[in-house]
């Protein structure tokens, strides 16, 4: 799969940065960011972070994945719905697709989405992973993170 450099480069701010712009005059938080406020048409609106942590509203299980995500499945999607009230589509991530329930509390983590080959460009995004709390109930899904919690 062939990834574009410049694509990348333009989209750069809204793959790495949890962010939404908030109108200066009614106060509505929109995720994706906009430029104008779609509840009063005001054209005055400021970046804010998001805090990244809230709960799964919904999720969907991919098993069948388009090429160049094939190593990830099955792939969990999921709408989390954030502290400010907003809700993100967003993949999910160290967790076992079996261990996905409504209302579980997540936090969103920067993590490889896909690379171009082996020697090509390596894109990162927005995943939700779930919380410390559900974390250490034994759910994890990689051995890499099994190896790790021994260790500490």
């Amino acid at each position: 799969m062939k990834i574009s450099v410049p694509r990348v480069w333009r989209e750069l701010k809204s793959h790495y940065l949890l962010e939404a712009s908030v109108c200066t005059k009614c106060g509505k938080i929109h995720y994706p960011p906009r430029t104008i406020c779609d509840n009063c048409k005001n054209h005055k609106l400021i970046r804010r972070k998001l805090s990244g942590e809230g709960e799964v509203l919904t999720y969907t299980v991919q098993y069948v994945v388009l090429e160049g995500y094939r190593e990830h499945a099955p792939i969990i999607f999921a709408i989390v719905k954030l502290k400010e009230g907003v809700n993100v589509l967003a993949p999910l991530t160290d967790v076992k697709p079996e261990n996905v329930r409504v209302g579980l509390k997540v936090t969103a983590v920067l993590r490889k989405i896909t690379e171009d080959g082996d020697l090509g460009l390596i894109k990162y995004g927005i995943k939700f992973k779930p919380m410390k709390e559900f974390r250490n109930e034994g759910n994890v899904a990689y051995e890499s993170e099994k190896r790790t919690r021994k260790n500490s």
